[in-house]
């Protein structure tokens, strides 16, 4: 039961940030290809991480 959870619960994350960061419908979410959704998540996290390291680093830049 707790391993249906994990996998719902990851399903609504996904389906979240496709909605938050791209403004995806849901129907375009769903439509996609379980690769094409695996695709984009590691596209997705690799633009999250650099926005991240980007604003750390602005951050330092106004420190000094």
């Amino acid at each position: 039961m707790a391993m249906m959870h994990n996998n719902l619960m990851a399903y609504y994350e996904r389906i979240f940030a496709f909605k938050q960061y791209h403004g995806w419908s849901l129907f375009e979410i769903e439509e996609l290809l379980p690769w094409e959704l695996d695709v984009m998540m590691g596209l997705l996290s690799g633009y999250l991480e650099k926005q991240a390291l980007d604003r750390k680093q602005a951050s330092l830049n106004r420190q000094v």
